[in-house]
């Protein structure tokens, strides 16, 4: 890996350093008639990595949001944080390292929806919220969604934990 470099701090990146960070993704929208819901769906850094995502694209996301050097355990990022971060390196866009997260993103949801990995779907994200995930400037709105989605994501994962969640010692929650 190491597809970076340095940024302009000089911090490396060092992908896997952090592997029980969070990616949420927006789901598209519905199809025209059913309810006007926004829905993020959250997955394990792994999930980049997987067969079905296009790489190296894939392995460049993983390595920024799992070794990102101010990136914390459990943490929850979305795509939009990943584009502000990306703005510390040489590049500084997506354009100029060669990838279409939006591509990327697509690939990952494809690979939940048909059952190749596992992820939580969130509902019920209002329009700014939704409109955020799009919107790297749009960094305070942001930051309610996720402390919202993170204090879900750990409610779940605690009733995941409990003996009577029904999982076997070899499952993964994310």
């Amino acid at each position: 890996m190491q597809q970076l470099g340095p940024n302009a701090f000089g911090d490396m990146l060092e992908p896997g350093r952090v592997g029980d960070c969070y990616l949420g993704l927006q789901l598209p929208p519905p199809p025209a008639g059913e309810p006007e819901a926004g829905t993020v769906l959250i997955v394990a850094p792994a999930a980049l990595l997987h067969p079905g995502v296009p790489q190296p694209a894939g392995s460049l996301l993983y390595e920024l949001l799992s070794g990102h050097p101010d990136r914390q355990a459990g943490e929850l990022v979305f795509l939009a944080d990943l584009t502000c971060e990306l703005r510390a390196w040489p590049d500084g866009t997506w354009a100029r390292v060669g990838i279409d997260p939006a591509v990327v993103a697509q690939a990952v949801v494809g690979c939940w929806r048909d059952g190749h990995l596992d992820g939580r779907q969130f509902d019920e994200l209002d329009f700014e919220e939704a409109r955020s995930l799009q919107q790297p400037a749009m960094t305070y709105v942001r930051s309610q969604l996720r402390a919202r989605l993170t204090g879900r994501l750990h409610r779940a994962h605690r009733r995941w934990l409990h003996p009577t969640s029904g999982r076997q010692p070899s499952d993964r929650f994310l």
